[in-house]
């Protein structure tokens, strides 16, 4: 049960971490983030897969992940040039997003960002090697489309579970 309690603990981590991202936006936004665990579903096609998402009772390395942001423009004009960054928790590595408009990430703890493919990570006495998924520290959404007012707008990532 030791294993248990620690991935229970790994969890609370994961969510306090995400809860806690830093975001900035105008006109009265609000940010609101929730975790989900990936669940395949069984169907007749084996090549087709599909899957659900649940709230996580307990998380174990290998499992995937899904963090939903919405941003709500609580104001009364619309919200333009919304940022939103958001680290990725020690206990995940990120793994994709499907909202990839508007986004890029970075892999030296926030200070640049751009897209995976053209980021690189130093090198002790040797070139620079191209970043990947597990170099990420955050991501972020640069929204280019302002939110209407009493809007609410989405995007998500998936991490997995170290």
């Amino acid at each position: 049960m030791r294993s248990g309690k620690m991935l229970s603990s790994l969890l609370t981590l994961v969510c306090l971490a995400i809860s806690s991202a830093p975001a900035t936006a105008q006109g009265g936004g609000a940010l609101t983030s929730r975790i989900e665990l990936e669940k395949a579903l069984p169907t007749a096609n084996r090549n087709a897969e599909l899957y659900t998402y649940v709230d996580p009772k307990v998380v174990v390395p290998g499992d995937r992940v899904r963090v939903t942001l919405t941003f709500t423009n609580n104001g009364t004009a619309p919200a333009s040039g919304v940022n939103i960054t958001n680290p990725i928790p020690e206990g995940l590595v990120f793994n994709r997003t499907d909202d990839s408009t508007d986004f890029s990430v970075s892999v030296d703890g926030g200070k640049r960002f751009g897209p995976l493919a053209s980021l690189t990570v130093p090198v002790e006495n040797a070139a620079p090697r191209a970043a990947t998924a597990s170099d990420v520290t955050h991501v972020r959404w640069l929204w280019s489309q302002p939110v209407a007012p009493q809007q609410s707008r989405s995007v998500a990532f998936f991490g997995l579970v170290k």
